[in-house]
């Protein structure tokens, strides 16, 4: 069984830079464009070899969520009108390719989609960490997942983050400037699964600065 790197760009608004930072985290080999919900779940089942071969390793490029002190619907979307992503639930008004936790599931069940042991999933998307969704991914899955609590973009600086792989996850806005000083982590939050008590462990990760944390995505 072979194992596998994948990352995933998001296509639509700022599909170049999703695709650039895809291929330099895994190489032009491992790097894909996904154009929704529907076809990144196809690239999963590509990649698996339908099952011959697991992922030890996906990244996925995207936007994600604004700032809301709610949270939000959780997972992942591309770049455009948030209707066809990969998401936690189906909405009423999402679009027919959007896909959900669920199809994942069913695609494991089947054998079509297969995650070594010790894989693991990172998003950079703002916010993904903000809902349950990465959480349930790992009961899913039992990969480490990681995710933004914050706003999240390449590290700024020389080299910059595009370069190094040095990802930040911190606060934009006044609202969440204002939430940060309450107390809310923006940071980046990794989740694993404990199979002794079979219960998903969150931990936060990355070196720590002013307002969130940088974590080295490749």
């Amino acid at each position: 069984m072979a194992r596998k790197k994948l990352a995933l760009a998001a296509t639509g608004k700022d599909e170049m830079a999703f695709k650039s930072w895809a291929v330099n985290s895994v190489g032009l080999e491992n790097a894909r464009q996904w154009t929704s919900g529907k076809n990144l779940l196809e690239h999963l089942v590509e990649v698996s070899n339908n099952g011959r071969d697991c992922i030890e390793k996906l990244i996925i490029f995207s936007h994600a969520w604004p700032y809301d002190s709610n949270g939000n619907r959780g997972g992942v979307k591309i770049g455009g009108p948030d209707l066809n992503g990969f998401y936690l639930k189906k909405q009423l008004y999402d679009h027919d390719d959007a896909r959900y936790l669920s199809d994942l599931a069913r695609l494991i069940r089947n054998g079509e989609v297969q995650f070594c042991e010790d894989s693991e999933i990172i998003f950079t998307g703002c916010r993904v960490a903000s809902s349950d969704f990465p959480k349930e991914l790992v009961k899913l899955t039992k990969s480490t997942v990681i995710a933004a609590n914050g706003s999240s973009f390449p590290k700024p600086g020389s080299p910059p983050g595009d370069t190094t792989g040095e990802w930040v996850s911190g606060v934009n806005m006044w609202e969440e400037q204002q939430a940060n000083k309450q107390g809310l982590y923006v940071g980046w939050l990794k989740y694993q699964y404990n199979p002794n008590t079979q219960q998903v462990t969150e931990e936060k990760v990355g070196n720590p600065t002013k307002h969130g944390s940088v974590f080295d995505i490749w």
